[in-house]
């Protein structure tokens, strides 16, 4: 019998008809939708976390076209022979709000192939440390990369810094709550409020540069990173990036995906 698999050859870029198996509340403004993956089709849709799917769909009369991160494990989608992606609305977000608006289960949807280079190869052998700084919806590729690294790579940690507005606006929240509990001593999230009161000052504010080294340098010492993920909008990615490279961060250990409104990720490497 066909299942997902972890690898495979390169693959020509192709849509495929997918049923919506479950569209699932995240926040008051954002949803996941799952697509069931067919035996017939597990090859063609084997990814690498990090990755994301292309959906088509026809908005007010047009034929558009939008990428959403793959948000789940490895694992998970092997077991459940489902994808998983996550998308928010936001003003002027046309895709983003047809799929908040209509979509629901049991419909068919053209998906692509995923794609992607925001990427990290897992090693099992290894012991590593992965360090997240991402924002808002920039969480959704690092649920699939962190949720397989921890399962893959028994030896390593990891550490999320996510920047919100407020608790009520954390997409995923309980499931990173499950995930510290599966690994209480692997992973730990930083969370950081910008509309909202913390008892730390440090986590109370807006993820800028100051921000981020005043974190590095009490939480997350970067002498102790092997990989680096930064994902969200540009600003913050390009901000982190800066930081990074100052504080003497080999570029080829530091993985962007910049997420713009209602666009597809721009993928910085």
């Amino acid at each position: 019998m066909a299942s997902l698999i972890t690898q495979g050859p390169r693959r020509r870029r192709r849509f495929h008809t997918l049923t919506v198996t479950r569209v699932e509340r995240l926040t008051d403004d954002a949803l996941a939708v799952w697509f069931a993956i067919p035996d017939e089709l597990a090859a063609e849709f084997t990814f690498e976390p990090g990755q994301y799917l292309t959906l088509r769909a026809t908005v007010d009369g047009h034929d558009v076209r939008r990428s959403y991160s793959i948000c789940l494990s490895r694992r998970k989608a092997l077991e459940r022979k489902e994808l998983r992606i996550a998308t928010a609305r936001v003003g002027g977000g046309l895709v983003s709000n047809w799929i908040s608006d209509n979509l629901k289960e049991g419909d068919a949807m053209e998906v692509m192939t995923p794609l992607g280079a925001f990427t990290c190869a897992t090693q099992p052998d290894a012991t590593r440390h992965h360090v997240a700084i991402v924002a808002g919806s920039g969480i959704t590729p690092v649920m699939s990369l962190f949720s397989t690294a921890l399962a893959e790579e028994p030896e390593s940690r990891a550490t999320l810094v996510f920047g919100n507005r407020q608790t009520s606006s954390i997409m995923f929240r309980q499931e990173l709550e499950d995930l510290h509990s599966q690994y209480p001593d692997r992973f730990h999230v930083i969370n950081v409020l910008s509309r909202e009161d913390t008892a730390d000052e440090l986590l109370r504010g807006r993820l800028d540069r100051e921000r981020i080294q005043r974190i590095l340098g009490a939480l997350v010492p970067v002498e102790t990173v092997d990989q680096w993920y930064l994902c969200g909008p540009a600003a913050l990615v390009q901000t982190a990036r800066r930081l990074l490279t100052d504080l003497g961060v080999n570029a080829g250990h530091i993985h962007r995906e910049v997420f713009d409104v209602d666009e597809a990720p721009d993928e910085q490497g």
